[in-house]
């Protein structure tokens, strides 16, 4: 991955490489990522990972920059399970926001915050909107904010095996992705017996736009910090989703930039 991406990874670059990327409107994606509990078969940075991946996946179609990742993301959910590291929202929100301030103080126009931990969501457009708020006379600057599931969800939807829910915090998707870029990392023998729970906020499902919040799961309970299914995950299907992911983020970004440019 490293040499394949090397010339999209803004901290390869030198600070002289980064003025000629910031002259040539280089969109500069930041992936927001988390340090959580992932059950017992998934790595603790499954969500930075998957985040980062796909952003340098996006960047090599078209021509972006990748930031650093924000590793820590607001992980209360599953604070209780040893190997969380979690920031607070308020924490999260200004460390996202200071980051873009840094890329817009050394002249980049163009930042895309693409997000790989669910709760991160709303801390990231509420910061992209802070940092647009507050730059509101440079009609030239644009900072947009998406989770890497959500353009492409339909699609997803339709490619499931699990059951709606199942593709939530662990299951299906993640589970997947994870199996077909570090399957020396996954440990799907360690699921015999668990049975985690389906969810009402599947990733890629439809369904309302009422967000709830409840308790949070607790090791002590039982709970495998899973909420989904991996049962049904899959290399191939891993394959499938990181390409239709992508796909969509494609079209997406380069619809949102068509627009721009023709504002501009």
């Amino acid at each position: 991955m490293e040499a394949t991406h090397f010339e999209h990874r803004l901290g390869n670059l030198t600070w002289t490489d980064a003025i000629r990327a910031m002259e040539e409107r280089r969109l500069v994606i930041v992936p927001t990522g988390a340090v959580e509990a992932h059950g017992p078969h998934l790595p603790l940075d499954a969500d930075t990972h998957q985040a980062e991946t796909i952003a340098l996946l996006l960047a090599e179609r078209i021509g972006a920059l990748v930031a650093p990742p924000v590793v820590y993301g607001y992980s209360a959910t599953f604070a209780s399970f040893a190997g969380t590291i979690s920031l607070s929202a308020e924490t999260y929100q200004q460390v996202v926001v200071e980051v873009c301030e840094s890329l817009v103080g050394a002249g980049f126009k163009r930042i895309l915050l693409l997000n790989g931990n669910r709760p991160n969501g709303t801390a990231n457009d509420v910061a992209a909107r802070r940092v647009s708020d507050a730059h509101a006379d440079d009609g030239d600057l644009l900072v947009a904010a998406v989770s890497y599931w959500e353009p492409g969800a339909s699609a997803i939807h339709e490619l499931r095996r699990s059951a709606v829910g199942g593709m939530g915090h662990g299951g299906e998707f993640e589970t997947s992705v994870q199996l077909a870029l570090r399957p020396e990392l996954v440990h799907l023998e360690r699921l015999e017996g668990v049975r985690p729970p389906l969810v009402g906020w599947d990733l890629v499902a439809p369904g309302t736009p009422v967000r709830s919040y409840g308790a949070h799961p607790h090791p002590e309970d039982g709970h495998p910090s899973i909420f989904g299914d991996p049962s049904v995950a899959s290399k191939e299907a891993g394959e499938r989703f990181l390409r239709v992911v992508v796909d969509a983020l494609v079209e997406a970004v380069t619809d949102i930039h068509g627009s721009y440019a023709e504002r501009g």
